[in-house]
């Protein structure tokens, strides 16, 4: 009878220990809900505890094939499932199950246990891996709420990389880096201001370029210069083209006056001519002398020849307006031609100098230093990039964007290495197939 009543009382006192555990991990639950919300993947740990039953406080990794096994449960599929829905399969293969129970005093009972006894939760999530542009990459413990700042923040923040052995010399590393940027930089910028010569109006890219390397050099002050030699250029083509087109201008306002005299050397030719075939007939009815038929005849002779003269000057005016208007129409498309060849020959010295680029930044790279900042200290942004499950999230990622368990984050600080365009716009294409026409 007082074996029954311990017995008795050591069930009551189980059971509010068993109700105690299910308020905790109701708490703990309710704490969690990033746990509750997540996918159990292989390489999480998952962790069982029995109210009353020290014994039966165990942890086990679920494997490889997705299984989760603890003793007196069995093998569970646990991949893909989140913690609630494994923790009511453990429930499940525990309710009512008869197990051994050791009193304080040393006694061995058989106990049935509860669903409410028993309880779940994920002890360590599968780590989070950071690689690039970080001082310490590699694997972190991965904690709800983690975001990508927190991983960074984690990985020794965004700086230098530990330097490998490469026999390379990191001053004549940088050194080629900056030498290289600068070039590439310029070329580019050249690129650009050809293409605005041309008549384009294309914006610089600047968010494809990383921060200049020397504090001395940056993009503005390259693209300021090409655009103070494309205004040069522009003003000088102007000003002959203006010089040109003033001289058009005077010749027609002379062969506008030549014109005028030609009108009124005609009109007097005709009057002269007219006062010569009167006098012819006075001379032969004897009314005019010698003399003044001489006189005549010299008049009408100079009316022609002061309309021919006039004419001859009108001749040699309109073909040098010809020469002009060619010479005019020369400037422009020479111009254009040259522009062309230009644009041409400068969009292989940006693809080569860019690729120049890539090779010294692959150097650093390999090296393991970042790239070089200005002496005013490295204000680049970084940025980072998410791979998840063996896929790159694509949309808006930023440095609060959340992580979960077995992300990949590749940190970036800034664009490493600029792109080039590979085809000009559809009216450069159609202005170079016109220009190869006519050549």
């Amino acid at each position: 009878m007082r074996r029954n009543v311990r017995s008795a009382g050591a069930n009551a006192s189980l059971r509010g220990a068993g109700a105690l555990a299910a308020a905790l991990a109701a708490m703990f639950a309710g704490s969690g809900a990033m746990a509750d919300e997540y996918r159990l993947q292989p390489g999480d740990v998952v962790g069982m505890s029995v109210a009353g039953l020290p014994e039966m406080n165990m942890t086990a990794a679920i494997q490889i094939d997705g299984s989760l096994s603890f003793p007196l449960v069995g093998p569970l599929e646990a991949a893909g499932l989140t913690i609630d829905e494994t923790r009511s399969q453990i429930q499940t293969a525990l309710a009512s199950r008869l197990v051994t129970a050791y009193l304080p005093d040393g006694r061995e009972i058989l106990r049935a246990l509860d669903r409410d006894q028993i309880s779940a939760s994920v002890t360590e999530y599968r780590p989070v891996f950071v690689s690039g542009d970080v001082a310490e990459p590699g694997r972190i413990p991965f904690h709800p709420g983690m975001t990508i700042r927190h991983a960074i923040a984690a990985a020794g923040g965004g700086r230098l990389v530990a330097a490998q052995a490469t026999g390379e010399n990191e001053i004549d590393l940088r050194a080629d880096y900056a030498e290289a940027w600068q070039s590439a930089a310029t070329a580019s910028a050249q690129v650009w201001r050809l293409r605005q010569e041309l008549g384009e109006t294309i914006p610089f890219r600047y968010d494809t370029w990383p921060a200049a390397p020397l504090s001395g050099a940056s993009l503005e002050d390259i693209l300021q210069v090409e655009d103070a030699i494309r205004k040069a250029r522009t003003e000088t083509h102007d000003r002959q083209r203006s010089f040109l087109e003033r001289t058009l201008n005077q010749i027609d306002a002379q062969i506008a006056v030549l014109q005028q005299l030609l009108e009124v050397a005609k009109a007097n030719e005709a009057v002269d001519a007219e006062a010569l075939a009167g006098a012819k007939d006075a001379i032969d009815r004897g009314l005019l002398n010698q003399a003044r038929i001489a006189d005549i005849r010299v008049a009408a002779l100079l009316s022609s020849t002061r309309r021919l003269q006039t004419e001859s000057s009108l001749m040699q005016l309109e073909r040098r307006r010809t020469e002009v208007e060619r010479e005019r129409s020369r400037l422009v498309e020479e111009r254009r031609l040259d522009l062309l060849s230009d644009l041409q020959s400068a969009r292989v010295t940006e693809a080569r100098e860019i690729a120049r680029l890539s090779s010294a930044d692959e150097k650093l790279r390999a090296a393991g230093l970042a790239l070089p900042v200005p002496a005013g200290g490295d204000t680049t942004p970084l940025t980072a990039s998410i791979i998840r499950d063996g896929v790159e999230i694509i949309g808006s990622v930023e440095l609060e964007s959340p992580v979960q368990p077995g992300d990949v984050v590749e940190v970036r600080r800034g664009q490493r290495v600029p792109t080039v365009a590979a085809h000009a716009s559809s009216a450069a294409a159609r202005a170079i197939q016109a220009e190869a026409a006519l050549r």
